[in-house]
């Protein structure tokens, strides 16, 4: 008979990261990842400085790869910890902890034929047969959630739009529907044709600024949804605002846009055509002030700013 030895020196990887989630990520994230797993299979502590230096790096690589990942739902990451596993287990409660057994969920089936016919139609938008687990986690949805048939199948449908199948990554969004009160058919549309809009918003931007070979930063992320939430800044005023950059500093620089950007949020400017003029006024104002705003290279960020500040 063989014997069977594990040893620590080796860690283990999920079929789930191997076959969904490497695939289409970034080779210098896989790094990260595979780094931080091996760091969190023996409780190690390591600086996301010292991590870049390990891997060769930027500093900024790693944190940006240790949010994709937290994105991604392969790992939590949050105030500076890593947690591998359960990560959420502290924050959020589960189906596990109230979950109906079988034989209650087959008379409920047998009750209301809209949950049996829940569950065929969630096979086929998943693209697999589900297991007793995943009918419990349903049904958890509809008695515990309170998300009718109709939001449970929006729910799995804009989840697999997102490439995510995996029964706990749903979960999770199902928990934060409910939480946010997502709990009806109008709401439920509501916030799809939302996330629709933004992630076109995000994708006409990130292929302006040449971002195609990574995820955008949890920072860069927060500057987009300022600019369209509460800015209301469509995507030809953001185009502007990275021109106006662009001219200026030879670089994309968030922080440069987004202060042009605030400015005329400031201001009531919506338009492009009124950017453009407050834009002309804007130089020659500063001109009479002996400052270059817009084409000296050594221009002092910090300083219009304060310029900024006291005319406003």
């Amino acid at each position: 008979m063989p014997k069977f030895t594990y040893k620590t020196e080796t860690i283990p990887v999920s079929m789930d990261f191997i076959e969904r989630l490497m695939p289409s990520a970034n080779g210098a994230y896989v790094k990260v990842y595979l780094t931080a797993l091996a760091l969190g299979a023996v409780s190690g502590e390591m600086s996301t400085a010292q991590m870049a230096g390990k891997l060769n790096l930027l500093e900024s690589d790693v944190v940006n790869a240790l949010e994709y990942w937290d994105k991604q739902g392969a790992l939590k990451y949050s105030n500076g910890c890593v947690i591998f596993g359960n990560a959420d287990a502290a924050e959020i409660k589960t189906a596990d902890t109230v979950k109906k057994d079988m034989e209650e969920i087959r008379t409920a089936m047998t009750e209301n034929p809209e949950l049996a016919d829940l569950c065929t139609l969630s096979q086929e938008i998943l693209g697999k047969t589900l297991r007793n687990k995943d009918i419990e986690t349903l049904y958890w949805f509809y008695d515990e959630l309170g998300l009718s048939p109709e939001v449970i199948t929006m729910l799995l449908e804009y989840c697999v739009s997102k490439d995510k199948r995996n029964m706990n990554y749903i979960e999770k969004v199902a928990i934060s529907w409910h939480e946010n009160g997502i709990v009806t058919i109008d709401a439920a549309d509501r916030f799809i044709n939302n996330e629709k809009e933004k992630n076109g918003y995000f994708h006409s931007l990130r292929k302006l600024f040449g971002i195609d070979n990574r995820s955008l930063s949890k920072t860069e992320e927060n500057y987009l949804k300022e600019w369209r939430d509460d800015f209301c800044m469509d995507e030809n005023m953001v185009g502007l605002a990275y021109e106006y950059c662009i001219m200026q500093t030879s670089k994309l620089s968030f922080p440069y846009m987004n202060s042009i950007i605030k400015r005329w949020h400031e201001l009531g400017i919506h338009t492009v055509a009124d950017a453009e003029r407050d834009h002309e006024d804007f130089k020659t104002k500063n001109k009479q002030n002996n400052l270059e705003v817009y084409n000296d290279d050594d221009f002092n960020y910090a300083e219009l700013e304060k310029i900024m500040q006291d005319r406003g």
